[in-house]
């Protein structure tokens, strides 16, 4: 019998056929793409799913603040200067496309100019996935790819007369937008126009007094490791004990977040800097106002799920349960009855008042921080009351430029325009904010884990103030699932505070039915819940000023 190796070049196609391929590895997932490419680019977002939908929600803030509109530029302006015959741009540039959807929105727009997306990879949608009616759309749109960082734009001079930026500070060092403005100038024709979104690299931050009660569930056990000298321990201690000394329980994610941006020299408040280096380049700059999304207002808490109860058929002449048995649930709108097991929380509003806060140590007289009405108030959980309704208190959700008067006089029609627009913004519109930028964070995981095993191995002493427990030398995987967990919690955690539920029932969505608990699983809940309430109603009122969930710019610029 002939071997696989014994075959020769004429030997026939069916045997050559059966010769044993080398065995492929599993596909390149695109974190390793991004890998491979991070010596050329310091854009530390992992190319996710999660981070192309942001466009998506890019693009609606960009709609809405510009009345339906793609772009921020006043093409009636005496600064712009149209080609003849064409009122909107004939050739567009959109630099950092990402998957091109600012791009196919702008081509519906603009019928008579043709797009050139330009990006480090190969991510933008498919042109032949386009619907028919679309077909005029992708013979006016092309992909391009390439470094603008390390190469020039492959492009002639003038040969554009509009250019779209958006959303690529996160990868540009603070040396390089010299030059890349430069590069933007040169191929943009004289009278062309520029315009740039960038936002401010924020880490959202949650407040102890928040994440507290969410450590109050009863812990299981964990897995013990034994020593030979007698001692134990937990495998993973560190997400369930959290140093004094931070300042949140976050506190470690976000050294690691900061460092990975500012080791690559990529400045954290790009709305603050570019002003300088876009008006050396390009005339006529309109300077949008920094526009900061506070925090949403703190969401109601859940409703509690029904109990599990079960009902047993008693026989009347014996003393033995019957085995046949059934499982009912109440009734979700049913008024369950405070449980008097002494493991539950249970306090009336006097009470409550009398007792000192188990999270802060302090006791408040009114709460600054703005809440939603709890569950017990709000019309989507309680029938609708006879009684007047309350006047909601004033929340602020925006600010321009850390503080401009509503009563302005020089306020330009832009910013009367921007401001009118933000204003029909309601309150849950922020969690949309809030969303967008703990997913950025999530996006730079794996950079984050490299800093942290560099720190691990190099410089352990700055870990010490976050907690992480160095006494021992743990294997990488260990500390790659200490990882994770950290990175788990600041999802849930986030996402509680996000409460994208509320906003979805605030539309007339039907509230998601959940499971039902046992006695003892819904004690806990009620526990929890108890605790929930208390620690809002006890928040500190001088945490400072709203910190900020999201701030952007946006800077329109020509060329002379």
């Amino acid at each position: 019998m002939t071997s696989p190796t014994d075959i020769s070049p004429n030997a026939s196609p069916v045997l050559a056929s059966s010769k044993r391929q080398p065995r492929r590895g599993p596909p390149e997932s695109k974190h390793l793409q991004r890998q491979r490419l991070a010596g050329k680019c310091p854009y530390p977002l992992a190319y996710t799913k999660h981070v192309f939908e942001l466009e998506s929600l890019d693009m609606r803030l960009i709609n809405h603040l510009n009345n339906g509109s793609v772009s921020f530029v006043d093409f009636s302006d005496p600064n712009w200067r149209a080609e003849e015959g064409s009122a909107t741009p004939e050739r567009s540039l959109d630099l950092g496309c990402g998957t091109g959807s600012w791009v196919i929105d702008a081509a519906k727009e603009w019928p008579n100019c043709d797009f050139v997306g330009f990006d480090l990879v190969d991510v933008q949608i498919p042109l032949r996935t386009l619907p028919p009616e679309y077909a005029s759309i992708a013979e006016r749109i092309s992909w391009v790819h390439g470094n603008f960082l390390t190469n020039k734009l492959p492009f002639e001079d003038d040969e554009f007369d509009h250019v779209h930026i958006r959303g690529i500070s996160q990868g540009v060092p603070e040396n390089k937008w010299g030059t890349l403005f430069e590069e933007v100038s040169r191929v943009l024709r004289p009278g062309g126009v520029v315009e740039i979104m960038e936002d401010d690299i924020i880490f959202p931050l949650l407040p102890k007094w928040f994440t507290a009660p969410l450590r109050s569930r009863t812990r299981r056990a964990t897995s013990v490791v034994h020593y030979p000298d007698g001692t134990h321990r937990g495998l993973f201690p560190f997400p369930d004990t959290q140093s004094d000394a931070a300042a949140h329980d976050h506190a470690l994610l976000e050294s690691l977040y900061k460092t990975i941006f500012s080791s690559r020299f990529i400045n954290l408040n790009p709305t603050a800097i570019l002003p300088s280096y876009f008006t050396t380049y390009f005339r006529h700059v309109t300077l949008g106002p920094v526009i900061s999304f506070f925090m949403p207002p703190i969401p109601p808490l859940q409703p509690l799920p029904p109990q599990i109860i079960t009902s047993y058929v008693i026989d009347p002449n014996s003393d033995t349960l019957d085995s046949r048995t059934s499982t009912v649930f109440a009734s979700p709108n049913e008024v369950r009855p405070t449980s008097l097991s002494f493991s539950s929380v249970s306090t009336s509003t006097a009470d409550s008042s009398r007792l000192s806060s188990m999270f802060t140590g302090t006791r408040r007289k009114s709460s600054s921080v703005s809440t939603y009405d709890s569950p017990e108030d709000s019309s989507l959980f309680t029938k609708p009351s006879s009684d007047p309704p309350k006047s909601p208190s004033p929340f602020k959700s925006f600010v321009l430029d850390g503080g401009m008067d509503d009563e302005e006089p020089a306020m330009s029609p832009y910013r009367i325009q921007m401001r009118n627009n933000l204003n029909l913004f309601n309150e849950r519109a922020l969690a949309m904010h809030l969303y967008r930028s703990y997913q950025v964070v999530l996006a730079c995981q794996e950079e984050m884990w490299e800093e942290l095993k560099d720190r691990i191995r190099n410089r352990k002493a700055e870990l010490k103030p976050f907690g992480w427990d160095d006494d021992e030398e743990l294997e990488e995987l260990q500390s790659r699932k200490k990882f994770e967990l950290l990175v788990d919690r600041y999802r849930t955690d986030m996402q509680t505070r996000t409460a994208l539920w509320c906003s979805l029932t605030g539309i007339g969505w039907q509230f998601p039915p959940r499971e039902p608990l046992s006695k003892a699983e819904l004690i806990e809940e009620e526990r929890i819940r108890a605790a929930m309430l208390e620690a809002r109603a006890y928040a500190e009122s001088d945490d400072g000023p709203p910190q900020p969930c999201r701030s952007l710019r946006v800077l329109v610029g020509y060329k002379a």
